[in-house]
């Protein structure tokens, strides 16, 4: 295949690309051709490979040779990954939260006008202190001290995605009249409760762009809609149309933390792909981190640090999770099938969906994937630390209780997990020590409701905000509860 020209703009300082030291900016990686030979088996331990071998076989071969070629090289500060105990020096504690005996707010059900379309809920957005909940016909705000509807604002027609974080207090949905239909813009003030706009999205040739898996990132003022071929970029507050950069190549998305934007772009529909650091105030290109050929980002873990999963163009699940150091070279892989590691929720193309991986400045916090499960069905699993410069496992905290575990969120220095309930047995909120994965409880949920608590989170989700401890379901509705509340 002949390679594409990578992105460019005229604006662009000099770009790092992650290449052998002494080769230029237009030298090609190894890729997937002639290479030495694969990766050796990892040391024995509790971070190996499962009994009977990788779940994913040969099919990361070729993906390990051509980022060994790269490590190897000195493209990135990282070496061979190991499996296991770190050397790291521990870093000072942070004081463990004081345990707490929590209630059960509130529940509330799913609105009425979408108890017909419940087969995926989306993620939590919070405002004025409200939790507030995108579902296909309406956007509603539900108190956080109550779980009374404060508004409701109607989707006029079906939401099909929607921006994963608000900014400046505004969000934004793609939706259609017809569901599928996805060829609309809808912005909302969620901290005010209204519409601020709607367009039909439209190609440079003036046809309906349907953009139903579009991924939509809000940052300084501007909404930028990718999928394939051109991004549209609409101003928030009005919705008037701006002109969106110029990369050189189509825009597949945009992830942004602050002020740290990476970008992914593509030349060609089934080429090569490059993750761009961009400037969001000013779109200028800061480095560039050439993909391997075959190989795609399927998501992005984290902006700032850089945080990727990738793996093989035409698998549906993920491989690698790559972290890429200041300049864009290549610092560490980590495989996902050694652990193994759970990302059965972590949606290719749809990024920072991956909402059981958690990251800090030095760390991915993974949740494992196990065979073993417990009396109720449910797979018993442990929370991993590893380093983000070396690939290193720093600890394995395995928790105990027999129960499923899941990272939700740093709070004041520290991992917060959620032990997932039983049939008979409350969940609780686990506060780990980043150093040593040492647990305290932060919050024991209540017995009284751990049934409904159950059947809400076994496909569910947990966020962790202000205090307060919610339960969403991600797919279905198995129970008529739509959002648990914990305080």
């Amino acid at each position: 295949m002949t390679q594409p020209l990578p992105p460019h703009d005229a604006q662009s300082p000099t770009q790092s690309w992650g290449t052998v030291p002494g080769q230029g900016p237009g030298a090609a990686t190894q890729g997937f051709g002639p290479a030495p030979q694969p990766f050796g088996a990892p040391p024995t331990g509790d971070g190996g490979p499962p009994p009977g071998g990788s779940r994913t076989g040969g099919r990361r071969k070729g993906l390990l040779i051509a980022l060994a070629v790269l490590l190897v090289a000195g493209a990135g500060t990282g070496g061979w990954l190991l499996w296991g105990k770190g050397d790291q020096k521990a870093a000072p504690k942070p004081k463990p939260t004081r345990s707490v005996d929590a209630k059960l707010d509130w529940m509330v059900p799913m609105p009425t006008p979408d108890k017909d379309h419940a087969d995926r809920v989306a993620p939590l957005w919070f405002a004025k202190g409200n939790v507030v909940m995108n579902t296909k016909k309406t956007v509603t705000a539900y108190s956080v001290a109550t779980g009374k509807p404060s508004w409701t604002v109607p989707v006029p027609g079906f939401a099909c995605t929607r921006s994963p974080d608000p900014d400046g207090g505004v969000a934004v949905i793609v939706y259609g009249k017809a569901e599928f239909e996805c060829d609309k813009l809808m912005a909302v003030d969620i901290e005010r409760g209204r519409q601020l706009w709607t367009k039909d999205m439209v190609n440079a040739q003036g046809n309906k762009d349907m953009r139903g898996n579009a991924n939509i990132a809000i940052s300084h003022g501007l909404v930028n809609v990718a999928e394939v071929g051109e991004a549209l970029v609409y101003d928030a507050k009005s919705g008037a149309k701006r002109k969106a950069k110029n990369y050189g190549c189509m825009e597949r998305g945009t992830a942004v933390k602050g002020d740290r934007q990476l970008t992914l772009a593509q030349c060609e529909i089934f080429g090569r792909q490059f993750v761009m650091n961009v400037d969001p105030k000013t779109g200028v290109e800061k480095w560039t981190w050439k993909v391997m050929d075959g190989i795609e980002v399927h998501n992005v873990l984290s902006a700032d640090p850089p945080v990727l999963a990738v793996g093989r163009e035409n698998d549906n699940s993920p491989s690698d999770i790559v972290t890429l150091d200041g300049k864009g070279r290549l610092k560490a892989l980590i495989s996902i099938s050694a652990g193994p590691y759970h990302f059965e929720e972590c949606r290719k193309g749809v990024l920072k969906s991956c909402d059981r991986a958690v990251t800090d400045d030095k760390t991915v916090y993974l949740s494992t994937l196990s065979d073993e499960t417990n009396q109720d069905g449910v797979s018993v699993t442990a929370i991993v630390a590893i380093d983000l410069a070396t690939g290193k496992k720093r600890w394995t905290a395995p928790l105990g209780a027999n129960r499923a575990n899941r990272p939700v969120a740093m709070h004041d220095g520290r991992l917060l997990v959620y032990q997932m309930a039983t049939k008979d047995e409350g969940g609780k909120l686990l506060s780990l020590d980043p150093a040593d994965g040492t647990p305290t409880v932060y919050m024991k949920l209540p017995q009284e409701s751990a049934e409904r608590e159950y059947s809400l989170a076994r496909r569910g989700t947990a966020y962790f905000r202000d205090d307060h401890l919610y339960l969403v379901p991600e797919e279905g509705m198995s129970d008529p509860s739509m959002i648990m509340s914990f305080h």
